[in-house]
């Protein structure tokens, strides 16, 4: 038998039909898992039979009919890049046996093969991590430039776009038909919890802290216009509705409110009679009724009372604490059933209040 001299050359076919001599090449080809590459050889096609061997970067060979196929006479030869293979550096050899008895001289090419796991990347565009907030969008977009972009879920669009986390695999060719991955990790953060509390109501002269403090807080904003992660709110101010925008470390923001009605002393009920006959039963004039449920005489901080009979005469006065009425004038007699009429000055707190009505005493 005689040798061969080694004229073969190593052809690298893509898909697209482009053509690179492996002897004239500086850069290794590259593949990626899920590709099928197809590899021939330039010696005396047609006349001769080639026999391949492909190893892995351990040295295993690869099965014909299961990781690759032949073509003619193998001329050349489809390579399953399928998933399960290792990443890392196959190298491709191939022997030419001509129909005259020749063999050609053994000829040799490595082919990287890129995986999720190993991988040349041929873009920097996409973060490894990405986080986003609740309800938010990410955005993962390699860039332009590449002729082909395969998404994990076979999505074939340049921009994938995700509001779930997860591990988000795109597999990219660009111009020279080199492949690659772009891998990137979305966490979504939860948004921060904030609780205001419920609705509730308060006196004039009471106060309430609301306080939102959490170490994973960075920015608190209310609508008072304060930044701090609590504030004291008090009734002199009325009804109010009062909420607060939360900024957390992952710079997730969520909100909260509550409504606070204060007890507005210029709408009490001043009773409108009372029984003054000793059963036990409402012998007072106990003024102002009670207000939402709650007692407001603790909140009084002196009262001026005068009551006058039909005549306008002055039948009962009393000014500073406060004091309920028993139905007897000012030197101690009870009056008759019938109807009276009264001013009365609140002090709460800082402010006063005036009423004027009638009271009705029945025996």
């Amino acid at each position: 038998m005689k040798r061969l001299r080694n004229i073969l050359f190593l052809l690298i076919f893509s898909v697209s039909a482009f053509t690179l001599s492996a002897q004239e090449q500086a850069d290794l080809p590259m593949a990626c898992i899920g590709h099928t590459e197809r590899y021939g050889v330039k010696g005396f096609n047609g006349i001769s039979d080639f026999d391949w061997t492909i190893t892995d970067p351990d040295g295993n060979v690869l099965q014909q009919g299961t990781d690759y196929t032949l073509l003619a006479r193998g001329d050349s030869i489809d390579i399953f890049w399928r998933e399960g293979m290792k990443g890392g550096i196959y190298t491709l050899t191939v022997v030419e046996h001509t129909d005259y008895d020749c063999t050609g001289s053994p000829y040799s090419v490595n082919v990287v093969l890129n995986t999720p796991e190993i991988f040349i990347p041929i873009t920097n565009n996409i973060p490894d991590e990405v986080g986003i907030c609740f309800g938010d969008i990410a955005t993962l977009d390699p860039g332009e430039g590449f002729i082909n972009y395969l998404w994990q879920d076979s999505s074939t669009n340049q921009v994938y776009y995700t509001g779930e986390s997860g591990t988000y695999l795109v597999r990219l060719v660009d111009a020279t038909y080199s492949c690659s991955y772009g891998i990137a990790e979305v966490t979504v953060h939860p948004l921060p919890e904030v609780d205001l509390g419920n609705d509730t109501s308060i006196m004039v002269t009471q106060t309430l802290e609301l306080n939102v403090y959490d170490p994973d807080f960075t920015i608190y904003d209310w609508s008072t216009g304060a930044i701090t992660p609590s504030i004291t709110v008090d009734g002199q101010s009325g009804d109010q509705l009062i909420w607060v925008k939360v900024t957390d470390v992952n710079g997730c923001s969520n909100s909260d409110s509550i409504q606070i009605s204060a007890a507005d002393f210029s709408k009490l009920r001043i009773p409108a009679a009372f029984t003054p006959n000793k059963d036990g039963v409402n012998d007072y004039w106990d003024f102002p009724a009670p207000y939402d449920g709650k007692d407001l005489r603790e909140y009084i901080s002196s009262v001026n009372v005068k009551i006058f009979n039909r005549w306008g005469k002055l039948v009962w006065s009393h000014k500073g604490a406060y004091q309920s009425w028993d139905g007897k004038d000012l030197n101690g007699k009870e009056l008759p059933m019938d109807s009276y009429h009264y001013i009365i000055e609140f002090t709460v707190g800082e402010k006063k209040y005036e009423y004027k009505g009638s009271v009705t005493i029945i025996r």
